[in-house]
């Protein structure tokens, strides 16, 4: 079965950017999500920025596994950014108490400059 979610994957310095199309859901995009960040994370990537402006829908599976993702990349020393969130995704992070946990930007340059400035984080 072919996932609903499709993820662009590019390298900038040490920070996979990931650009997601399509939909974020039960046993579907999220599974899809996951795996990618783990196989990432197996070979030593742990900064992440996650474009989600082509992303059509996320539930809170979606959401939830982006969270956990958040936190072993935290665990790791890595971070998780996540970039371009539609209104609609702002709201279910913000009902799932989520808001003030990932850090948001609506530019791509913010976002990798906020890696930048906190090395480490």
């Amino acid at each position: 079965v072919e996932s609903k979610l499709n993820i662009d994957e590019r390298q900038s310095g040490d920070v996979a950017v990931l650009t997601l199309t399509g939909q974020i859901l039960l046993d579907d995009g999220d599974l899809a999500f996951g795996r990618h960040v783990s196989g990432l994370m197996n070979r030593g990537i742990v900064r992440f920025i996650v474009d989600l402006a082509g992303v059509t829908y996320i539930d809170s599976s979606g959401v939830g596994m982006m969270a956990a993702k958040l936190k072993r990349a935290r665990e790791s020393g890595g971070d998780m950014r996540l970039l371009h969130l539609t209104s609609k995704s702002q709201r279910l992070l913000g009902m799932m108490k989520l808001l003030m946990v990932f850090e948001t930007f609506e530019d791509e340059a913010a976002a990798l400059r906020s890696f930048a400035s906190r090395p480490g984080s």
